[in-house]
């Protein structure tokens, strides 16, 4: 099934976007979370997005074994959004030092990608167009995102750009 990826930055707009993308498919609809209340600021945001939701999306929280939700809610559902993929990045970060076991996982998830049933819609920030990171850990997560983003794109049918609450279609 075709695969969609809606790339920006922050408060760019592209969690709208990708949520008015799954709602022109009809119901049933998954909504993937990876964000996890880490402070009050995360609870709020979180409660703001769950509110744009009510009843138009079933919802399932999983910040680790994304490609294990997609496969087997893979025939359940006409569309699934995950938002967002860089939370989901950050949660590999901070459970697993290995990086292997990132590099595993997101493998599992490209290949649930390739053979999931149901269109998928995907969520990510570009971190490539701000500065350098000072330290290694923060420059080791931004290489690594950008790494995970192309490898993603690559089975993406459609990728957008987005700014300004604006989609641009990438090639």
């Amino acid at each position: 099934m075709p695969c969609k990826l809606f790339i920006g930055g922050i408060r760019s707009g592209k969690s709208s976007l990708a949520e008015k993308e799954a709602l022109l498919l009809p119901p049933p609809r998954l909504y993937i979370a990876t964000s996890e209340a880490i402070d009050e600021e995360m609870e709020k945001r979180i409660a703001k997005h769950q509110q744009r939701r009510v009843g138009l999306f079933e919802t399932v929280e999983e910040p680790v074994n994304l490609g294990k939700i997609i496969t087997e809610s893979s025939n359940k559902y006409r569309v699934t959004l995950v938002d967002c993929l860089t939370f989901w990045y950050n949660n590999l970060f901070y459970y697993f030092d290995d990086e292997k076991k990132r590099i595993l996982l997101l493998e599992e998830l490209i290949d649930s990608l390739k053979k999931s049933e149901t269109e998928i819609i995907l969520v990510t920030n570009e971190l490539g167009t701000s500065v350098i990171p000072d330290n290694p850990l923060a420059r080791k997560f931004v290489d690594f995102s950008g790494w995970a983003n192309q490898k993603i794109c690559e089975v993406c049918e459609k990728t957008f750009f987005v700014v300004a609450g604006k989609k641009i279609p990438l090639e």
